[in-house]
């Protein structure tokens, strides 16, 4: 098989088919292994073969992307296909976080923190993709995979890529698809970035509320066909957390999880799915939620009666644990620039506090409780580089690998950025 630039390869193994085509596993002339996906002749045509011969050229926008990397083809064939990098067993398909389940049917303990990472990966993702002026045109579950350790993500099927309004060869999944693309019989409305924000949106969704946000009473009823499919995710969608409508309440695990998120994250699914339902310019961009996201994991507080996991704000008093209903009040906050950090066992310290906008931060410091006296907290430096750090009436210099006391109004400086630790 000659893979071009990479030179040739010999196919060792099928790993699974679709209805385009197979996947295979293939072996270059170096060692490394790859993927190949072929294409079943109905699906190898003139336009395919172009749109992936660009997607080679352009490159990856992530590498998070398990983007094609060279076009492949068999002199003895009339088909064609192109490799890409294996993935890694670790990851699964975004829907056995539904399932909550793994491909053995053992359950799965995914962490908040791991889902949060899990939504800024991809929010992240599709910001780098839409920057080069490309659309994804068909975000859905069977196109992500997360490994539920750590929320680390993987896109797949970039072959659905295309331009920016480019042509309208891939529409989207049913479900996902946004509401002027379902409704527009005539074909015309072609997949871009606002429709591929109402899909990231509703992947999201999925991801924190284990729902999707337009099911609920109103969509139960009735056969699921196709006019049920145009009424309710094209011509008359409604937002099952709608904040005047009540009429389509989702399952109450959705509503769980929306009452354990704060104010701030539900205001963006409102924008998302009210406004942004009829109005594409008004959808939430990936920005928006990478800010989101990095706010939710700084006000992560653990339950100190039950340990569950909860989500501390300044603008929400009078929080209570959500599993037990103790009453919960952060020791201390660390404030770094605009961003707030509750102080407990879950909070670290990163190089995107620093800098904003960084993709895959790296750890600086790590909180660490006293171990018998559960009010002490500390901050461990996990860097490679001294701090300056300003107590009130003292100055010292914490070393790597050592640990200070938080008190208030104690100032540490971390490069270029001051952490101020302060009571709520």
């Amino acid at each position: 098989m000659d893979l071009g630039p990479l030179g040739h390869a010999r196919v060792t193994s099928l790993l699974g088919q679709g209805g385009q085509g197979y996947v295979f596993e293939v072996r270059r002339e170096t060692g490394e292994p790859l993927a190949l996906k072929w294409y079943k002749p109905e699906s190898a045509t003139t336009e395919q073969y172009q749109e992936m011969q660009q997607l080679v050229e352009i490159g990856s926008p992530h590498q998070r992307f398990l983007w094609p990397l060279s076009m492949a083809r068999v002199p003895t064939q009339p088909s064609f296909g192109y490799v890409m990098h294996l993935r890694d067993p670790r990851f699964l398909e975004l829907s056995f976080l539904l399932l909550n389940a793994d491909r053995d049917g053992n359950p799965l303990d995914v962490s908040f923190a791991s889902i949060i990472q899990l939504c800024r990966q991809l929010s992240y993702s599709f910001l780098r993709l839409h920057a080069r002026g490309l659309c994804y045109r068909d975000i859905s579950f069977g196109n992500v995979f997360f490994d539920p350790a750590n929320g680390d993500v993987l896109i797949c099927d970039n072959d659905n890529v295309g331009i920016d309004n480019g042509t309208g060869r891939v529409l989207g999944t049913p479900y996902f698809m946004a509401p002027e693309v379902v409704r527009d019989t005539t074909y015309r409305t072609l997949p871009n970035t606002d429709t591929d924000r109402h899909s990231l949106a509703v992947l999201l969704f999925y991801s924190l509320f284990l729902g999707h946000p337009l099911e609920g009473a109103r969509t139960d009823s009735g056969m699921r066909d196709a006019h049920w499919l145009m009424t309710h995710f094209g011509t008359d969608p409604l937002f099952c957390m709608h904040p005047e409508r009540t009429d389509n309440r989702p399952a109450e695990i959705v509503q769980k999880y929306w009452g354990i998120y704060p104010q701030f994250l539900r205001d963006l699914f409102v924008q998302a799915f009210v406004d942004g339902l009829d109005r594409p310019g008004a959808r939430v961009t990936e920005g928006q939620w990478i800010k989101a996201m990095d706010r939710l994991r700084d006000g992560l507080m653990t339950c100190p009666s039950c340990g569950t996991t909860n989500f501390w704000t300044p603008e929400e008093r009078g929080l209570t644990c959500w599993h037990d209903q103790t009453p919960l009040q952060p020791s201390y906050l660390m404030q770094v620039g605009r961003r707030t950090l509750v102080v407990g066992p879950q909070a670290e310290i990163r190089t995107d506090h620093l800098t904003s906008g960084v993709d895959r931060p790296t750890v600086l410091a790590k909180v660490r409780q006293h171990p018998t006296e559960p009010g002490r907290w500390g901050l461990h430096n996990a860097s490679d580089f001294s701090w300056p750090v300003s107590y009130p009436g003292q100055e010292l210099v914490l070393e790597p690998g050592r640990t200070i006391e938080l008190v208030a109004d104690a100032r540490i400086q971390i490069k270029n950025a001051t952490v101020h630790v302060r009571r709520p």
